[in-house]
């Protein structure tokens, strides 16, 4: 599980934890919202559990008393932006932490982009579930390995796009022909420039794409789904 620092002013928390939390959790299924007030009273953290079944009680709770942290299972009638305008709306500055099946992993990202505290999977272990009630209470964000992977991944594919769309058309062009084994001199040849030049072009394309050798830009360029404009010629 990733836990890195809360940059969003406005959660309560950040500031100051009290010593026993008041936790609503809202959760529509019986059995698991048993077991995780069962997990959540076993004195790990001191807290007082408020069990909701709804969104509607949920937000009645929000309105009748203080709440430190929500946690709220994602489901189709608990999607993670209504489930936040409501307690924004209820109480503001109130941090949400979900819990989503883990198949679902556009769930907990869409949690994640619409300011929840915290994503989780529902088969999190219990360990990893307490450390993120905690985080959530410090002003700390958190989510599964799983989600911080894809995330992570998404970010690298950017940053590799936005690379790549810093190579001039030239460049573009060369790349392509060392993606299909063009040599040196065929490169030369089929632009009417010196070996020379197309050398130079080669080591700007290197330090644009921030790799050292002609496989590294090849794979690089598979991964981004650039293909080469001619399949001939090497």
């Amino acid at each position: 599980m990733l836990i890195f620092q809360n940059e969003r002013a406005g959660v309560a928390t950040a500031t100051a934890w009290r010593s026993a939390a008041s936790l609503l959790l809202l959760e529509p299924q019986p059995l698991y919202r048993a077991a995780l007030t069962s997990l959540l009273s076993s004195g790990e953290i001191a807290a007082e559990i408020f069990p909701a079944s709804s969104l509607a009680e949920c937000v009645e709770r929000l309105v009748d008393g203080a709440v430190d942290l929500v946690i709220a299972a994602i489901s189709p009638e608990l999607s993670p932006l209504r489930v936040l305008m409501a307690v924004r709306e209820a109480r503001d500055g109130v941090p949400v932490l979900f819990l989503g099946e883990s198949n679902d992993m556009q769930g907990r990202i869409n949690a994640l982009r619409a300011g929840a505290v915290g994503a989780l999977t529902r088969d999190a272990s219990p360990a990893a579930f307490m450390a993120a009630i905690d985080a959530a209470l410090r002003g700390r964000r958190s989510m599964d390995d799983a989600l911080a992977d894809r995330l992570l991944s998404s970010a690298t594919d950017i940053q590799r796009s936005l690379s790549l769309a810093a190579l001039s058309t030239t460049e573009r062009e060369i790349l392509g022909m060392l993606g299909v084994a063009w040599s040196t001199r065929a490169i030369a040849d089929a632009r009417g420039i010196t070996p020379k030049a197309v050398r130079n072009h080669v080591t700007n394309i290197y330090r644009k794409l921030g790799v050292s050798s002609r496989p590294e830009a090849v794979r690089y360029a598979a991964r981004m789904g650039f293909g080469p404009d001619r399949e001939e010629g090497a």
